[in-house]
């Protein structure tokens, strides 16, 4: 791979490297007339030309970036991506006024989802995700976790993470796979046998998946049931993430803090003790406001975590049934109306922390060091991210170093 030279960026806005809290996520790196050096995928500097040229050995690509605004490639910490079938049917239904339930008798709903992803075979799956990867390149998203759970037996939730692996080396979006085998309970089966057939799962799949996670909600997995799980997973080396805190408190919150979860997510019903206690930990809440404004339900309490000083990742919820957007652009515009984030805390929040969300060290900043994904705009200002919303403002994606999609408009 040759070095890179992107030099007349107009506005360069990143995260400071290891500010994931706090009020400094308000406080960006914010460079006018800047350049960034790229080597190996790696960053090397970034500044005014004349000090980054010092860096600079050899004869590099130069990428002109005159009039654009660059910040790192977006870092979707949460999402849904391998699924078969389409629900906008039931999207239609439900905007004309017909219940969740009615949707649900006339066999809609998750059940929906779960039967066309058991009949699609995984190439069928893996052509329709790499569609939907492309979407989510074209609008900077460059890292993405994603998660099974639309199988719900042994041989479809394999299926569908061999679909994340295989997908991971074939294009650029870097994934990384969580096993949600507990996200609903299958047709005839009783709950307590489905808790069983997940955690026989376990070790039949942990080779495929980074994360164990769990749907920890009234009518889904109780606490003491994803403790289980979670617990087990964790016996096969697969980090523990959660679903909690959606519609109800059951107790997922402090339980997930206890086994010292890399994430807990949702969280659209959050006391101020749970608040108290995911802020004196490193474990992310990762708020997902795709679901509050796609269901109409109360947004996370952003306000609260970021000031109390938790470590807030935003994610998309990416999935056909209540968050069904892969435009983290979007999303920070609704984190600044919504949620009364800022701008800048937006932008940290989906880049920087959501690589915290996914473990990933080095990515979400434009900082020497660092893995080079980096977003080029069609507007010199980053605030028109937040700002100007509805719009993809993504010119040009750099993948480690690499220039992987650029707009032809």
């Amino acid at each position: 791979m040759p070095d890179l030279l992107i030099q007349n960026i107009s506005q360069l806005a990143t995260p400071k490297p290891g500010v994931t809290r706090g009020p400094e996520l308000r406080s960006l790196n914010v460079i006018e007339n800047a350049s960034v050096f790229i080597s190996d995928g790696v960053i090397q500097a970034v500044g005014p030309l004349s000090e980054v040229l010092k860096e600079v050995e050899g004869h590099p690509v130069i990428l002109d970036a005159e009039d654009k605004a660059a910040v790192p490639g977006f870092v979707d910490s949460h999402s849904h991506l391998v699924f078969g079938g389409n629900r906008a049917d039931e999207f239609a239904m439900r905007s004309a006024g017909m219940s969740y339930e009615e949707i649900a008798e006339q066999g809609g709903g998750i059940v929906s989802t779960v039967e066309a992803t058991q009949l699609a075979t995984k190439e069928e799956l893996k052509n329709v995700a790499r569609i939907r990867l492309q979407k989510a390149l074209k609008q900077g998203i460059t890292s993405m976790e994603i998660k099974s759970g639309y199988g719900l037996n042994l041989d479809n939730e394999r299926k569908m993470l061999e679909v994340i692996n295989e997908l991971n080396e074939e294009q650029p979006v870097e994934l990384k796979a969580t096993f949600l085998g507990a996200h609903a309970v299958p047709k005839n089966s009783t709950k307590e046998e489905y808790v069983e057939d997940v955690l026989n799962m376990i070790p039949e799949i942990a080779e495929l998946a980074d994360y164990c996670d769990v749907f920890c909600e009234d009518g889904y997995f109780t606490a003491e049931e994803s403790r289980r799980i979670l617990e087990k997973g964790l016996e096969h080396g697969l980090k523990p993430k959660i679903h909690t805190n959606q519609f109800n408190d059951i107790g997922g919150v402090e339980m997930a803090l206890d086994l010292e979860a890399v994430s807990v997510d949702h969280l659209e019903v959050l006391f101020d003790e749970d608040v108290d206690r995911i802020a004196k930990t490193d474990t992310v809440a990762t708020i997902l406001p795709g679901v509050s404004y796609f269901l109409n339900i109360p947004y996370s309490p952003a306000r609260k975590l970021i000031d109390k000083g938790a470590l807030v990742a935003l994610a998309t919820d990416f999935n056909p049934g209540s968050s069904m957007t892969i435009s983290m652009q979007l999303l920070m515009s609704m984190a600044c109306t919504k949620m009364g984030m800022s701008v800048e805390e937006a932008l940290s929040c989906a880049t920087q922390n959501g690589a915290k969300a996914l473990e990933k060290k080095k990515t979400g900043c434009i900082a020497p060091g660092f893995q080079a994904d980096i977003l080029l705009l069609d507007t010199n200002n980053y605030k028109d991210l937040a700002y100007f919303f509805g719009e993809n403002h993504v010119h040009t994606v750099i993948k480690k170093g690499e220039k992987v999609w650029e707009s032809r408009g």
